[in-house]
């Protein structure tokens, strides 16, 4: 897992690098995860490293379809505010989709409703 976080950003980049180590600090990517297979990780392990890789992309803008349902909701409130954090600090556009009426009340600014 550790090669996939590094293919992300180019981790031979200074700033690339301070930004992955930035954001498993915050995800809480702990370092015997790194040396992992992906079938050797729980799903909101694997989801967290999914969610690293998208910001180490320095996108403009991201898709998060369902992308907590895996967590409990202490993790998933974590996760969250992450994510906001960083859409904000990096000025990046967020698109969620997500079954939950109370998620949806909680972090959208504007709801689309299909």
């Amino acid at each position: 897992m550790n090669d996939a976080l590094a293919e992300v950003g180019g981790a031979a980049n200074k700033a690339d690098a301070a930004l992955l180590a930035e954001l498993r600090q915050e995800l809480g990517i702990r370092d015997e995860w790194l040396y992992r297979h992906p079938h050797e990780l729980s799903g909101g392990e694997l989801q967290r490293f999914c969610i690293a890789r998208a910001l180490a992309a320095r996108p403009r803008f991201v898709i998060a379809d369902e992308i907590s349902t895996m967590l409990d909701a202490v993790t998933q409130a974590h996760i969250w505010q992450v994510l906001l954090d960083a859409c904000e600090a990096h000025r990046i556009g967020l698109v969620f989709v997500s079954h939950s009426p109370a998620l949806t009340a909680r972090l959208a600014t504007r709801v689309v409703e299909l």
